[in-house]
This record gives C-alpha cells, sequence and structure tokens, in this order.
C-alpha cells in the first residue's frame, strides 16, 4: 500500500512539474514567435485553478505548443545523433 502511495504522490508531483514545464515553454515561445504581442501568465496557479470549461479555455495554446517545442527538440536531438 505504501508503495501505491509513493508512487501515485510521485506521478501527482511529476505531472504538475510537467504541465508547469510545458506551459512556461509555450508561454514563451509564443511571446517571442508573436514579438511580444501575446501575453500570457507564467504563473501556475493563475493556470491551473481556473475551470477548465470545454472551449473556453486560454490555457491549452501555450501548453501545446510547450509540448510541441519539446517534442520537436527530442525530434531534432535523435535526428542528429
Amino acid at each position: 500500500m505504501f508503495m501505491f502511495a509513493a508512487e501515485l504522490l510521485f506521478t501527482i508531483v511529476w505531472d504538475y512539474v510537467l504541465c508547469y514545464v510545458f506551459y512556461a515553454t509555450g508561454a514563451i515561445v509564443l511571446y517571442l514567435c508573436t514579438w511580444g504581442k501575446v501575453n500570457y501568465s507564467l504563473a501556475p496557479n493563475t493556470f491551473l485553478s481556473h475551470s477548465r470549461v470545454k472551449g473556453k479555455s486560454t490555457t491549452d495554446k501555450p501548453l501545446l505548443v510547450g509540448m510541441a517545442f519539446y517534442i520537436i527538440l527530442f525530434i531534432v536531438a535523435i535526428w542528429l545523433a
């Protein structure tokens, strides 16, 4: 039971960390690519505390851009190796 609780806690913490990293990276990439016209906050409490209404969420775009950035970076690293 302890192993299950430890694994669950690790998964929750890891998910939170990855969510923050992907979101922050996506927000920075969007800011740099649009020359500052698109601004998203980088604080985790502002994008995780809002209710996620389908079609009304503004947090999906930076999160997806951040994930795509790291996937492309991973693909380029494999291609160059």
